[in-house]
């Protein structure tokens, strides 16, 4: 079975010319010519040998006991959920339900006044993070998914039910 080296890309036809080096940290599977050029400059090492499963793996940092909190990133939230049109009405009339002024309800979001007031007229459209505390607190839903599916013919092979890089330039070709 062939194998593909991860530097050059060649194929390698015989798996028994598959050599294994470790280049920054990394275990790679190159060509030998590949192999002869970097133990030539001394970039690569041959990989450790592991014990076996229960070996493991390295890790640049040590690993404290707390897990950390694991965020997401703020475009992926932007790019996942959008604010409804209507967000200013929305606002408004649930801090009015609550009996709440401005400021009160700028003091529970930990924002200005002054942005609540340009929110609540429509001039601000208020970012991903301030709608997800405006919704905790007043209680309603100020944020919906982006919906963006689009179904095409991408012109593959019948059958296929993936895509690869090729079909994907080739409907952006046909997009323009």
């Amino acid at each position: 079975m062939p194998c593909y080296c991860e530097l050059c890309g060649r194929e390698i036809p015989d798996e028994r010319m598959c050599r294994t080096v470790m280049v920054e940290g990394v275990v790679m599977t190159v060509c030998p010519q590949c192999y002869n050029r970097l133990m030539k400059k001394g970039a690569a090492s041959p990989p450790p040998r592991t014990a076996g499963p229960t070996t493991r793996s390295w890790s640049p940092r040590p690993r404290s006991s707390k897990p950390r909190p694991r965020s997401i990133p703020r475009r992926i939230l932007e790019e996942e959920y959008e604010v409804v049109e209507d967000y200013a009405e929305r606002i408004r009339r649930a801090r009015q339900r609550l009996g709440w002024t401005q400021k009160v309800l700028a003091q529970k979001v930990r924002e200005k006044e002054n942005v609540i007031k340009r929110i609540e007229a429509g001039r601000l459209k208020p970012s991903i993070e301030l709608a997800r505390r405006l919704e905790k607190v007043l209680g309603i839903t100020l944020l919906e998914p982006i919906a963006d599916e689009v179904e095409f013919d991408y012109g593959g092979r019948k059958g296929d039910d993936y895509f690869t890089i090729g079909d994907l330039i080739r409907i952006k070709k046909e997009g323009k």
